[in-house]
This record gives structure tokens, C-alpha cells and sequence, in this order.
């Protein structure tokens, strides 16, 4: 079985630094990685489920899962 490839963007722009970083919370896989100096990154992006959770959940709407 071939997993789909997938990419997810944050457009930093858009990421809302005052509100809890949300993406990390929530992410059923650790996809992204938490740090206080500096907006979330992504770390294991080859774990994405596309469950799409992080996407919905942004609230300043920075995050899209490209397949």
C-alpha cells in the first residue's frame, strides 16, 4: 500500500500567535511541534492522517492540507 503524499501549509501571516497554539494541541499525530519563541512548525509531516482537524480548527484559518 502507497501512502498519499501529502503537504500542509501555514501561511504565517495568518497564524494567530496570541490565541493557544490549537494546531499542536490537537493533531491526533504530533504533526506539528510547539515552541514559545516562535509560531508552530511543522515536524513530521509524513505522519499527516488528513483528518484535516488542524485545518478546520485554525482559527485564523493559516493552515491547509494540500493532497
Amino acid at each position: 500500500m502507497v501512502k498519499n503524499m501529502v503537504r500542509i501549509v501555514i501561511d504565517y501571516a495568518k497564524c494567530v500567535e496570541d490565541i493557544d497554539r490549537i494546531c499542536v494541541e490537537i493533531c491526533p499525530v504530533s504533526i506539528f511541534r510547539d515552541s514559545k519563541s516562535e509560531k508552530p512548525k511543522i515536524v513530521s509531516e509524513e505522519n499527516c492522517i488528513q483528518c484535516r482537524t488542524c485545518e478546520v480548527n485554525c482559527p485564523g484559518q493559516a493552515i491547509k492540507i494540500l493532497t
